[in-house]
């Protein structure tokens, strides 16, 4: 399961979701998972899809108060990767991001390197608390996807999975249905920081940061 979240601008008071939309509505609650945000608060909310991940070797479970049993341990650790242009993870997720939004045409998003260790420890975080987005907002970001608890054996792969089960929820006005690809393809944010974290257990969360 993934999941997303898009922080509000406070001057419009635009609503506050895991699976945000570019409009100024503001769905209802969904089984207690989806809340919205004023000026005055800091409220936050997720929204999941549920699918199986094409690239996993068995299905992960998600659920909105967490992905996986499995906890941070001292064993675990920022997970690397090898493909991408510098040969990073991070780099590798910026790229399929840009891939999708080349397929309409839209401007790549930087990479966010700055907030590449901050995204790191929001996983990690993530993670050890086993709750989706809980520490959401600490690298300054303004709408977060996260897929939390994937099979780590194959860190690229549960990524790349996870990336298209979220480009696949499509266009729509519904941020809780739509609310990834919303994220991925939006106009208002040009940056995006990847990133991850591999449990004691051996489950990959991992966090994607808009900005």
């Amino acid at each position: 399961m993934v999941y997303a979240r898009r922080v509000a601008a406070l001057l419009l008071a635009l609503p506050l979701a895991c699976a945000g939309d570019d409009s100024d509505e503001t769905a209802g609650d969904t089984d207690g998972t989806t809340a919205s945000m004023t000026a005055s608060a800091s409220a936050s909310a997720s929204a999941s899809a549920s699918a199986s991940a094409s690239t996993a070797s068995s299905d992960t479970d998600a659920s909105s108060s967490g992905a996986s049993d499995g906890s941070a341990s001292s064993t675990g650790g920022s997970t690397g990767g090898t493909t991408g242009g510098d040969g990073s993870l991070q780099q590798a997720c910026v790229d399929a991001i840009n891939g999708y939004r080349a397929t309409l045409d839209l401007p790549p998003y930087a990479r966010w390197t700055d907030a590449e260790a901050c995204s790191d420890d929001e996983a990690e975080s993530d993670a050890a608390t086993n709750t989706p987005h809980g520490a959401f907002g600490s690298c300054n970001e303004y709408a977060q996807n996260e897929c939390p608890g994937w099979p780590g054996d194959d860190p690229e792969g549960s990524l790349l999975g996870c990336l298209a089960q979220m480009w696949a929820e499509g266009p729509g006005e519904d941020f809780q249905t739509h609310g990834h690809y919303i994220n991925m393809s939006s106009t208002k944010y040009t940056q995006v920081a990847c990133g991850f974290y591999t449990t004691g257990s051996g489950d990959l969360w991992a966090i994607q940061n808009f900005r």
